[in-house]
């Protein structure tokens, strides 16, 4: 990360492995002429092939810090989400909105192998517009909830099979009347 750091005007990148630096990059600008912004290119031969644990990436912009990730070591399902578009709809019979579901290891990234089944409840003025139970493909997927033409409050339950049940509320508002 030293170099990382003092590089002046460059991006640079720094990969450590159970917080041991084990490689240092600048965009492979020899390979990938024609694009530009060139990606990093580290050669794991080394460093980050002799051990096993969690991954810290870390991208600097003219000596400072600007994105860190970080990648699980362990290759396990750690926790389940629900999240949707909009926490209100309105009960017309049409509105809608996006519901994601995701199985992500323990720093947030998607665990692209999970494939489990979800079962879906809901509870209120709305439908579920989508497979139930839903099958999640390289760890995330996504639902349609559509209100239907009246207001209320609406429980969205989503139960993986190891994980637990997560849940969401919407709320559906009173339509307004049409105008003639």
């Amino acid at each position: 990360m030293r170099n990382a750091r003092s590089r002046g005007n460059a991006v640079a990148l720094a990969s450590l492995l159970n917080e041991k630096l084990v490689a240092e990059a600048d965009p492979d600008r020899e390979q990938f002429q024609h694009l530009r912004y060139a990606p990093f290119v580290i050669d794991a031969g080394g460093g980050i092939r002799h051990g096993w644990g969690d991954l810290r990436m870390e991208g600097y912009i003219d000596g400072k810090k600007v994105i860190e990730k970080k990648m699980s070591g362990t290759g396990v399902d750690s926790k389940f989400t629900i999240a949707s578009d909009d926490s209100s709809l309105t009960g017309d019979g049409a509105d809608t909105t996006r519901v994601v579901l995701r199985v992500t290891d323990e720093f947030g990234a998607i665990r692209p192998f999970a494939d489990d089944s979800i079962k879906l409840e809901i509870d209120g003025p709305a439908w579920i517009i989508g497979d139930n139970p839903f099958s999640l493909v390289g760890g995330t997927g996504a639902i349609w909830i559509r209100a239907k033409e009246q207001s209320g409050a609406v429980r969205l339950s989503a139960t993986h099979p190891r994980l637990g049940t997560q849940e969401l509320q919407l709320q559906v508002s009173e339509s307004a009347p049409e105008e003639a």
